[in-house]
């Protein structure tokens, strides 16, 4: 007998942009009605609601671009409660069917799964564009291994369905290298973006130059290229803020990070020496970390766009005494004499890249070229090792509601697990004046129990959380 039943779905943005408000109700419906296998022509109607921080956009019109246009829909704000979860859509559907109501499907995606954990459902891919990474597919899959309050459409990762003794046959991960060439790098060839690049992939790496920091994302994020290396600290500077602001803005996970010794180079035309030098070009970071070595030779710095560029001007230049600091590489390419080499104030300096990709790029068991581990090398419970020269380090992004005490909530649950922080970083919720999200680092695997544990505890006091990744680290030589 046919009656009408309810569709409840919902789904978290990561800012109030038309398209990111669009593509993700998009998804949220397209992955309802994959679930349900329901004809919109068999909707009685539709109410979407989205949080009070949501206003440039009708979700409906989602529905809209779907062909969905005999349907009744309406929409409206959410009550603005002070613990809601953030930058949220929810949507009810009213179908007309003979579907009882046991076999009714539901789906909470992204950081809505904390409303009803029942009804999470691990994204099952989707249209390029289109919302539909995890933020912790790991976390959901424990989860539903754990209790048994989720039955997911397909089956859990198995890196994670290892943690909770799963049958070998879906346990066993042999690591997966994925391809991440081209690679998109912060400037021209010859910076340490790419001598990072050179350095930990192999010197015939392809790269794709990017003019900034955004347009390297955005090159990973268009197809352009496969992944980004991009610098996000540097150990005498401090981190890069813009770099922590795209992360969030965009939706790419960390495969890997690699770690830099930063050794400048004084670089020249051939046939000018020392004693002739009489000014420098660089990056500002690069005069910076040199100001003791410019000031003792009495040289005047000019700033230039990037070490790369710095060298590449000196190379083309016929001003008499000029020279650039940069890296050997950048000499190389350009034709330069290296006049003298570490010449940095600091000699432990060091820069942190992180090997960005897409979301369906990442994941359990895949590795970038040179950090699958070696023959034997494998983890316990058949989680594969991967080759590091520090503990497998995880990345997340929370924020907390604006209540005393969440924030030492959040890190107590890192604390009594003895979970070690490597690095905390605050920045302005650009949606909220005076409000902030955190980045933190932290030692440790998703694909451990104790700290799948640890982040669903989290969730308890944090009214957003994603995680960005997993991953190994190595330091260059």
């Amino acid at each position: 007998m046919t009656r009408c039943v309810g569709i409840r779905g919902a789904t978290t943005v990561d800012e109030d942009t038309l398209d990111a408000v669009l593509d993700a109700t998009q998804d949220l419906l397209d992955r309802l009605r994959e679930l349900n296998g329901f004809d919109p022509d068999d909707l009685a109607s539709i109410i979407f609601t989205t949080t009070a921080d949501l206003r440039s956009t009708f979700p409906a019109r989602a529905a809209r671009r779907l062909g969905w246009t005999q349907v009744p829909m309406m929409c409206a704000h959410e009550i603005d409660a002070p613990s809601a979860v953030m930058r949220c859509v929810r949507v009810l559907i009213h179908w007309n069917t003979d579907t009882p109501n046991g076999q009714v499907r539901h789906a909470y995606l992204r950081n809505s799964r904390l409303l009803r954990p029942d009804w999470a459902i691990p994204p099952l891919g989707g249209a390029a564009g289109h919302i539909t990474a995890p933020e912790r597919p790991e976390l959901e899959a424990q989860q539903a291994v754990t209790d048994g309050s989720v039955s997911p459409p397909v089956a859990p990762p198995a890196e994670f369905a290892a943690v909770q003794q799963a049958p070998p046959a879906v346990a066993a991960v042999a690591p997966q290298v994925v391809e991440i060439a081209p690679i998109a790098i912060l400037g021209e060839l010859g910076t340490y973006s790419h001598e990072a690049a050179c350095g930990a992939f192999g010197a015939d790496t392809a790269v794709a130059p990017s003019g900034t920091f955004r347009h390297a994302f955005d090159a990973v994020h268009d197809g352009r290229a496969r992944a980004a290396l991009i610098p996000v600290e540097n150990s005498t500077a401090g981190s890069i803020h813009e770099v922590y602001d795209l992360l969030l803005g965009r939706d790419l996970r960390i495969l890997a990070e690699v770690v830099l010794p930063v050794h400048h180079a004084l670089m020249a035309r051939p046939g000018t020496t020392l004693a002739e030098v009489r000014t420098v070009l660089s990056h500002p970071q690069g005069l910076s970390q040199c100001g003791g070595w410019i000031a003792k030779h009495g040289w005047a710095p000019r700033a230039a766009a990037d070490t790369a560029s710095a060298a590449r001007l000196v190379a083309a230049s016929d001003e008499p005494g000029v020279a650039a600091i940069g890296s050997r590489l950048a000499a190389d390419l350009n034709g330069l004499t290296v006049l003298a080499r570490d010449i940095q104030d600091v000699s432990e300096n060091f820069t942190r890249f992180l090997l960005l990709v897409p979301p369906h790029t990442a994941g359990p068991g895949r590795v970038a070229p040179g950090f699958a581990p070696a023959p034997g090398q494998g983890g316990a419970a058949g989680i594969p090792a991967r080759p590091s020269d520090r503990p497998i380090k995880t990345s997340i992004i929370f924020a907390t509601r604006h209540v005393a005490g969440d924030l030492y909530g959040c890190l107590a649950e890192f604390a009594v697990r003895e979970l070690n922080l490597t690095k905390i970083e605050s920045r302005p919720d650009r949606r909220t004046p005076w409000h902030y999200l955190f980045y933190l680092d932290f030692e440790g695997d998703v694909a451990d129990q104790k700290v799948a544990q640890t982040l669903r505890s989290v969730e308890r006091h944090a009214s957003f959380l994603r995680v960005l990744g997993s991953y190994p680290s190595r330091l260059l030589t």
